[in-house]
């Protein structure tokens, strides 16, 4: 019996690294019945949650799954690395990346991680989280000067303005708001034209304000990783947010008249294994409707 035990975890275990390279390319229209004509069809590429280790072993199919899209604009919800020690890496990456409206990013708490490059600091890290000690946050200045001298727009709780078909298009960035970096009042575009909201973690969409009374029509977000490790037919233990639920751990939703997309990420956390939860590249394309 015990032989069976055995045989059955390590079956499920190279299952679960299996998944956790399977990358799914995730394809959703959203309609909204504010849409300009002039942004009717915009293809959006939507990254979440890439966390890069050092080694880089991801970049490739990562690289490769986003090769065949066609896509007009690029946004980026944060936790690009599991730490410090993946900046170069996941710049090498991100700046890759080209779209004709340009690449806007937001950062994660995960990219403020000081560097872990040994086992005995990765045991460190992970006993103090245990512990619910204060993370060892550093200045990702380093990573953020290669991705803006790159032209990726990096928001640290600021918006930018763009014009798209004729149309305002307004971008925010919010801070990671799980641990208290969102700066919502500062992040938050104005009213007028079309605004969306990126922001790491999605319970800062539970801070904005309706979207009638000033909230964006769209706020795109990770951190979930929809789990990660799902039990079939039960869900996700673990989701880190209010917003989301078991079943329902990633997806679109609906906050007080704003759209909110939870992205599953790309990357792993803390194991590199994924269960019942592929990770995801997601095209989104908006539509008037």
């Amino acid at each position: 019996m015990a032989t069976w035990i055995g045989a059955l975890g390590a079956g499920a275990a190279l299952y679960a690294w299996w998944e956790s390279t399977a990358v799914e390319v995730t394809e959703r229209r959203l309609a909204f019945a504010e849409l300009a004509p002039g942004l009717d069809g915009l293809r959006i590429l939507h990254v979440s949650d890439t966390h890069f280790p050092a080694s880089g072993d991801s970049v490739g199919r990562f690289l490769d799954a986003i090769a065949p899209l066609e896509y007009d604009l690029i946004l980026c919800t944060g936790d690009y690395v599991e730490t410090g020690a993946g900046w170069d890496v996941a710049a090498d990456a991100l700046t890759q990346l080209q779209a004709p409206f340009g690449v806007f990013a937001t950062l994660g708490a995960h990219d403020y991680c000081a560097p872990v490059r040994t086992l005995e600091q990765w045991a460190s890290l992970n006993l103090d989280r245990l512990r619910g000690s204060p993370r060892r946050f550093v200045s990702p200045a380093p990573f953020v000067e290669r991705l803006e001298s790159a032209g990726i727009n990096v928001l640290r709780n600021e918006w930018r303005s763009l014009e798209i078909g004729g149309e305002l298009v307004r971008i925010g960035g919010a801070g990671d708001d799980s641990v208290g970096m969102a700066r919502l009042e500062t992040a938050l575009p104005p009213l007028g034209g079309f605004t969306m909201l990126l922001t790491h973690a999605p319970d800062a969409a539970l801070r904005l304000p309706p979207q009638m009374e000033g909230g964006p029509s769209l706020v795109l977000c990770g951190h979930t990783h929809g789990g990660q490790i799902r039990v079939p037919g039960w869900g996700a233990p673990l989701r880190h947010s209010r917003l989301v639920d078991r079943k329902r751990a990633s997806g679109v939703f609906q906050v007080r008249g704003t759209r909110v997309v939870v992205s599953r990420g790309f990357g792993t956390a803390h194991v590199p294994l994924r269960f019942a939860c592929r990770p995801e590249i997601a095209l989104l394309r908006l539509e008037r409707g």
